[in-house]
C-alpha cells in the first residue's frame, strides 16, 4: 500500500458559479470576472482574439467594476 504523505496533492472542482464572461459588443474581446474569496474584490481576466491583452489581470471592487466596465455581476453575488 502506497503511503498518502508521498501523495501529490490533486487539484478538485469545487465550485463553477464564481465566473462571468462578457464579451464587449461584437468586438473579439471579452473579460472574465471571477469572484475571490475576499469580501467585494473581484479578479478581471482579460482576453482578445489579438492577444494584445491576453491575460492581463487586474483586481477591482464591485463599485469599480460597475464604473470602468459597467457590468451586472449580481449573479456573483446571488
Amino acid at each position: 500500500m502506497e503511503n498518502q504523505i508521498n501523495q501529490e496533492p490533486k487539484w478538485i472542482h469545487i465550485s463553477d458559479n464564481r465566473c462571468l464572461t462578457f464579451q464587449l459588443g461584437e468586438e473579439p474581446e471579452v473579460i472574465h470576472v471571477i469572484k475571490t474569496g475576499f469580501r467585494d474584490r473581484y479578479m478581471v481576466v482579460h482576453e482578445d482574439a489579438y492577444e494584445l491583452s491576453l491575460g492581463h489581470v487586474e483586481f477591482c471592487t464591485e463599485k469599480e467594476l460597475n464604473e470602468e466596465f459597467k457590468v451586472d455581476i449580481s449573479q456573483l453575488n446571488g
